[in-house]
């Protein structure tokens, strides 16, 4: 509501918050009912949610909080035309012919402005238009006066308020203790923003004196001008005050360092620092801004510029699709004309050692969390297109996932021992009571490492990486005989469309609407599989293609050899039965990679074994319960699975998940019992708590106490499993302390994408100290903010964003096969031994019977004992 005795027109604030005074300086909140202090505008700081200067509004509806950062906007916005109206009419008094008179007009200017004239006298200004302290992003507010403040690196209380505790990082002896253990760049950045600040500098100093106001007069290098207006203006709120970019000649320079001008006093100086003041050059560069303002720039014109700019430096077009693309164009569009674009030298010094600042500010949330939950060590192996193994090592907790090295292991891989070391290194650094369980890939030599790693370290697990377990899977899965032979048939198909260029654009143009039919998955066999279902999704598409006009009175393809068979397998309809008969007896292993790599914010332990049961039940399902035709199946799923199988941590995780063990098909198997046995003695070291624990499991299993509740009956699906148990097994401390160290934790050590390699290859060409630790900067920043992308993606449901654009080196690497005919395949084309050209020949009954008889048909009792599946096979015919 509107404050009393409110006339003309009233601010939009007052309709969410109530006066608590006569000078409105306190106002209520009506969602929260917190009282701000700092009138209106700190009231919609409040709960437009802006950072540094009130705590935000966390019951404020979104719609609310969306109209209140527009409004705060336009404020912005209008005192940045207002500025820029005052600067140009004061500009306006450098066109005197007569030095002097000049000189004496801009004085003149300066000392209105230094008097208030333009609302800056009391520092109103600069506070409401967003302005944060930097020293707030060292350090917490200990009372709303916001006198005491605690360091973020030391924890000391420091009394004074900012600029107290700004001499404290910055070192600055007399009046406060100094931080012994803020890092180098923050003891370098505070100090450099305390010189502008400190009285006692400035009058021992004349002859700086002009470079003490940040007019953006002193210096003719734009960098040294970019880096202090960061300084003074930290770009922590989008609201940031616009200041002028104007410089002064040296004679107009020498004309204010005169006895006049230093009879300004000092908080006027410090006020007044903050004004744009413009020379004649400045002035010019404004008539050309606006002179540029009145060609209409159009949406072609940007789009194009910006397509020139990635083709130019060689930027995959995918970054259009980066939400930090999108939220910079954003942000240039608001800032409006006169942006200068800082120079390289700024981006690889300064702004990427803020970019560090920033990324490292949130990883001491992730560590503080890591007491209740503990940490998972992922060490991700992959090859990049230099041919070398690289392993990745990230950190993972429920709060997200973060980067924390990676090193070049093509040396080291097949080294058992070197990779012990380097695991045990990593488990140091980062603290072994913190670490529940390293994943790595389920290979003989990780296998060898981790064992090693077990031994030393009795209070976590070494655990093979659920993905790679399942790519294994898949890959003996293409392996047999059926299924291998529907896989070469598809490939054929799609080596075809796409080395036929014409054919390729008449496909995409005319019948699958832009859409590729090759699909990248997280693996290379799975890659395989989707591509499959790809197809099968375009069956009406790639039929109606092959009978075109366009493909019927092509003169070369469709008359070839090659082409003849591809039109043969795509109108077959044996061909498409094979591949649908192949999809539904993988679809749930696909199903598991799609739950461990895709769940979103939900972790996979908890769900993996479940998972992994379901799979092999549906197999068996599938196949109507006939041994002989999932057996191979399940056979491989048994010899590469059992290690997940049988893992502690693994069945642990299914007994503690209270959406599997209160259900009535829980199975409470031998090896689950000896598995959570195993995981409350290495996981807790305290025997007492062990003893305590153990003793509270009848309670769990039996749902008394706080789980019998109504709450936390009807929770145990829809809560995550570690939330459960941190909400209702307060009456099992020990027990709860011990299952939610199991629970929040993923089982994939999959986190980077191949196209992160760019840093690890720039990183192999440095030779210089320096070069190796820039590179190593970049590909931390890079990674973490790669990372902390796709969590908010995840955490946003980006699921109908549009399909992106294909990768050629991914392609390359996930679907060779699906590309280029391998030698092997050219060999047997030259020789006539291919066996699927001998298939092809057969009629189509041979072709159902052999179908059959492999898919475990064996008696050869005609119809009665086909496929269970046949019906759904029935082709579109």
């Amino acid at each position: 509501m509107a404050p009393p005795g409110s006339i003309g027109v009233v601010d939009p604030g007052w309709e969410h918050g109530v006066a608590q005074d006569l000078r409105k300086k306190k106002v209520k909140c009506n969602y929260c009912g917190k009282i701000v202090s700092g009138g209106i505008y700190r009231l919609k700081q409040h709960l437009a949610r802006v950072s540094g200067e009130v705590t935000y509004c966390d019951k404020s509806p979104e719609e609310v909080c969306m109209r209140m950062k527009e409004n705060l906007v336009r404020s912005t916005k209008k005192l940045r035309q207002s500025e820029d109206n005052s600067g140009q009419s004061c500009s306006s008094f450098h066109q005197s012919n007569n030095d002097d008179e000049a000189d004496e007009e801009e004085r003149r200017c300066w000392s209105i402005r230094s008097k208030g004239k333009l609302g800056l006298s009391d520092g109103s200004l600069l506070r409401s238009s967003g302005y944060i302290d930097p020293g707030w992003e060292h350090g917490i507010a200990q009372d709303e006066r916001k006198k005491k403040v605690k360091c973020n690196y030391c924890n000391k209380i420091v009394s004074g308020g900012i600029n107290r505790f700004k001499q404290h990082l910055a070192r600055i002896p007399g009046e406060v203790a100094p931080c012994k253990t803020a890092p180098e760049e923050v003891y370098v950045k505070i100090k450099e923003n305390m010189k502008w600040h400190r009285a006692g500098k400035r009058q021992n100093r004349p002859d700086d004196e002009m470079g003490a106001l940040t007019f953006r007069t002193v210096s003719q290098d734009p960098d040294q001008e970019e880096d202090r207006e960061d300084h003074d203006f930290y770009p922590t709120s989008q609201d940031r005050l616009m200041l002028g970019n104007g410089r002064f000649s040296k004679d107009k320079r020498k004309s204010f360092d005169s006895t006049n001008m230093r009879s300004v006093s000092e908080a006027k100086t410090k006020r007044a620092r903050m004004i744009p003041f413009q020379s004649p050059s400045s002035s010019k560069q404004r008539k050309l801004y606006s002179s540029c303002s009145n060609r209409v720039v159009s949406r072609k014109d940007v789009t194009s510029s910006i397509s020139k700019f990635l083709h130019h430096v060689g930027v995959p077009t995918e970054a259009a699709n980066s939400l930090y693309f999108q939220k910079m164009i954003e942000l240039i569009g608001m800032y409006g004309e006169g942006f200068v674009v800082p120079s390289s030298q700024l981006f690889s010094g300064r702004l990427l050692q803020e970019e560090m600042s920033t990324i490292k500010s949130y990883l001491r949330e992730y560590r503080s969390s890591w007491v209740v939950t503990g940490c998972s060590i992922m060490a991700d192996t992959w090859t990049n297109t230099e041919g070398k193994k690289m392993i990745s090592f990230l950190v993972s907790c429920p709060r997200g996932v973060y980067f924390h090295s990676s090193i070049d292991a093509t040396d080291i891989v097949e080294d058992a021992l070197s990779l012990f070391k380097c695991l045990d290194k990593l488990v140091d650094d980062i603290g072994e009571e913190n670490v529940v369980q390293v994943i790595t890939q389920n290979t003989a030599i990780f296998r060898s490492a981790g064992k090693l790693l077990e031994e030393k370290r009795k209070n976590l697990y070494w655990t093979p990486c659920a993905i790679h377990c399942t790519e294994l899977v898949l890959e003996d899965f293409s392996k047999l005989e059926f299924v291998s032979e529907c896989l070469e048939k598809a490939q054929r198909i799609t080596r075809f469309i796409y080395n036929q260029t014409w054919l390729l654009n008449l496909m995409k143009n005319e019948f699958t609407q832009g859409l590729d039919l090759l699909r990248p998955a997280v693996m290379r066999h799975a890659s395989g599989f989707t591509t499959l279902q790809s197809l099968m999704d375009h069956k009406a598409s790639l039929r109606g293609l092959f009978q075109s006009d366009g493909w019927i009175l092509s003169q070369t393809a469709a008359k070839s050899e090659e082409g003849r068979e591809v039109e043969k397998m795509v109108l077959s309809a044996v061909f498409w039965k094979k591949v649908q008969y192949v999809l539904k007896s993988v679809d749930p292993v696909m199903q598991v990679i799609h739950m461990i790599n895709d769940g979103g914010d939900r972790l996979s332990m908890p769900y993996a074994y479940g998972y992994m049961c379901c799979a092999k039940m549906a197999i068996k399902s599938i196949h109507s319960d006939d041994a002989r035709k999932y057996g191979p199946f399940w056979r491989v799923i048994e010899y590469r699975w059992n290690p997940l199988f049988h893992h502690p941590l693994y069945v642990a995780a299914y007994f503690f998940n209270p959406a599997y063990k209160y259900r009535p098909d829980f199975m409470a198997q031998s090896e689950v019992v000896r598995g959570v046995n195993e995981c409350i003695v290495r996981l807790e070291p305290d025997n007492t708590r062990r003893i305590t624990a153990l003793m509270q499991i009848p309670d769990y299993t039996c749902a008394k106490a706080d789980f019998g509740t109504d709450i936390a009956i009807g929770t145990r699906t829809e809560l995550d499993p570690s939330a459960w148990w941190q909400q209702h097994g307060i009456s099992c401390l020990e027990l709860q302390r011990v299952a939610v160290r199991i629970l929040s934790h993923t089982c994939s050590s999959v986190g980077c994408e191949p196209k992160w390699s760019v840093y690890d290859q720039v990183n192999s060409q440095c030779q210089s100290q320096f070069g190796k630790k820039s590179t190593k900067d970049l590909t931390y920043v890079h990674y973490n903010l790669r990372l902390r992308e796709k969590q908010l993606k995840q955490r946003l449901h980006y699921e109908d964003e549009p399909p992106p654009t294909l990768n050629h080196a991914l392609l390359d690497r996930l679907l060779p096969d699906w590309l280029v005919t391998s030698e092997k395949e050219e060999e047997e084309a030259l020789h006539g031994e291919d066996r699927a050209e001998k298939e092809d020949h057969e009629d189509d009954e041979e072709e159902e019977e052999k179908f059959y008889m492999e898919s475990g048909n064996v008696d050869g009792e005609g119809e009665d004992n086909l496929d269970p599946y046949d019906d759904d096979l029935s082709d579109d015919d």
